[in-house]
């Protein structure tokens, strides 16, 4: 059973491995600066090229904050739900390690 489990792991571990080698052997053959270029149909006017890379950059960083906010209000929530559950009505909530994974 652990070898099949090591099995994917190692494969998951290959793709990222060759991910990661991919995008910097094209870092290191082209530099940082091609892989922010829009894409050919939005970088048709040269002057707006920089403004549509920007665009799409502050995107991205609007888009992280969100969902990092929508993770810190996910974990505020199941706290909130926790305390109700066990000091309300007393639940007793206990987490016991499977026997397959000690």
């Amino acid at each position: 059973m652990a070898t099949q489990r090591d099995s994917w792991l190692d494969d998951v571990q290959a793709q990222f491995r060759g991910v990661v080698d991919a995008f910097w052997g094209e870092v290191k053959q082209h530099g940082i600066l091609p892989l922010l270029e829009p894409v050919p149909p939005f970088n048709k006017p040269g002057f707006l090229s920089p403004a549509v890379a920007v665009g799409g950059l502050l995107g991205i960083l609007l888009l992280s904050g969100l969902a990092v906010t929508a993770f810190g209000s996910l974990l505020l929530t199941l706290l909130a739900l926790y305390i109700l559950l066990v000091e309300v009505f007393g639940v007793s909530v206990e987490l016991q390690p499977l026997a397959a994974w000690s």
